[in-house]
């Protein structure tokens, strides 16, 4: 019987599978050879499943300010550049590669924020993979924070705006007083657009004093808050797919002091599909991993301690890097010295220093556009106008 030649004969789990271990932008290149490469790239199966598998290869995001212009007397800042980078985590002494940038005004409730692969910013969103900036529906609330989770089953991305229903100076840098009302909106990104045209709000609500991290693992949103009037902390969640709330979980006990809960340096992160509390101890110059082992029963387990003796104080748990086995690294945001530390041998990694950062992540190559299903990487440029597509 005589064999195909041809690579499309194969069955889609495993081109997808060759595929896979390419950058997007490469696999975009090959939507030109032919229209039934163009037909099977575009396809929804297609894009579901080379998703599912750029998971287990992330890539590390570089967002740094390269240029600002001020007021005339120079006191305030009225625009800057933002510059998108890339390195590739699998790759020693790996360089910054500079993507693309574009311009943000810093305007009156200005807003910057970076989660689950989009760049939320004055009511636009920027997909950083596609170099996709769409504007957003105007919400009449005041915004607290935006928050972004990706839904693999239906390559859907959900942004959970959190609001204060009121206006006034309760709802920022809250750390001394009484607890008061936020509540939630939502909107759903779809592969291929539109932007929905209104935020979706929902009839949940909490009241604490402020918002400390946040975080989404495994299709839901974690955000860790503080009451000031108690002095406690805990954490609220939503499952983003139905969009409902789950019990609240109180954080672990403090590890120098076990009747009283962690209340100070804490923060959440996604590690390998666990939601990670990491709490950092300056006069111990170490970080204390702890993991949800168990939502209903509030338990917590500590998992590893990373030290940092010699290192500084600075740091931020950005995600994790899946190895050979068991093993791994996870990411740090050291400020300028991004790190990974490998948790069986406990050693770190150091990355490409860079200047000017605002943030350093993790990122996944994801076949989602913002506006057409068809890949559609523009070539680089140096400035965007506001509102502009690239």
């Amino acid at each position: 019987m005589e064999r195909s030649s041809n690579i499309m004969d194969l069955p889609s789990e495993v081109l997808v599978n060759i595929l896979s271990r390419l950058a997007l932008k490469h696999v975009h290149q090959l939507q030109t050879v032919s229209k039934e490469w163009l037909r099977t790239i575009s396809s929804p199966h297609f894009r579901r499943l080379y998703n599912k598998k750029s998971l287990n290869r992330p890539r590390a995001r570089v967002v740094q300010v390269s240029d600002s212009k001020h007021s005339p007397n120079g006191m305030e800042m009225i625009s800057r550049t933002i510059a998108i980078s890339t390195m590739d985590l699998a790759v020693d002494n790996s360089e910054i590669q500079k993507d693309f940038s574009f311009e943000d005004i810093i305007a009156p409730q200005h807003s910057f924020f970076i989660s689950s692969n989009l760049i939320i910013f004055n009511h636009k969103v920027c997909n950083p993979t596609t170099r996709e900036i769409k504007d957003l529906p105007i919400s009449s609330y005041p915004s607290v924070s935006f928050d972004v989770g990706y839904i693999p089953s239906n390559n859907t991305y959900k942004i959970v705006h959190l609001y204060a229903t009121k206006t006034g100076p309760n709802y920022h840098f809250n750390y001394g007083g009484s607890a008061v009302e936020f509540r939630f909106e939502t909107l759903t990104l779809r592969d291929g657009g539109p932007i929905p045209s209104s935020w979706q709000s929902l009839a949940h609500q909490e009241w604490f004093s402020y918002k400390v991290d946040s975080t989404c693992v495994n299709n839901a949103i974690y955000w860790l808050v503080g009451r000031a009037d108690r002095m406690e902390k805990h954490i609220i969640s939503m499952e983003i797919e139905n969009e409902e709330f789950l019990s609240s979980v109180r954080c672990p006990k403090d590890p120098y002091y076990e009747e009283f809960p962690l209340i100070e340096n804490g923060e959440l992160a996604d590690l390998n599909g666990k939601l990670c509390l990491a709490y950092q101890s300056e006069e111990l110059s170490r970080i204390d991993l702890y993991f949800l082992k168990d939502h209903k029963k509030q338990e917590w387990v500590k998992e590893h301690i990373i030290n940092l003796s010699g290192m500084g104080s600075l740091f931020k748990i950005m995600g994790y890097v899946p190895l050979k086995g068991n093993n791994g690294e996870i990411m740090i945001d050291g400020g300028k010295q991004p790190l990974l530390y490998n948790i069986e041998e406990n050693r770190f990694r150091k990355l490409a220093r860079s200047k000017m950062n605002i943030h350093i992540g993790l990122y996944f190559d994801r076949c989602f556009n913002l506006g057409s299903t068809r890949l559609s990487l523009q070539p680089r440029v140096d400035l965007l106008s506001e509102g502009d597509q690239l």
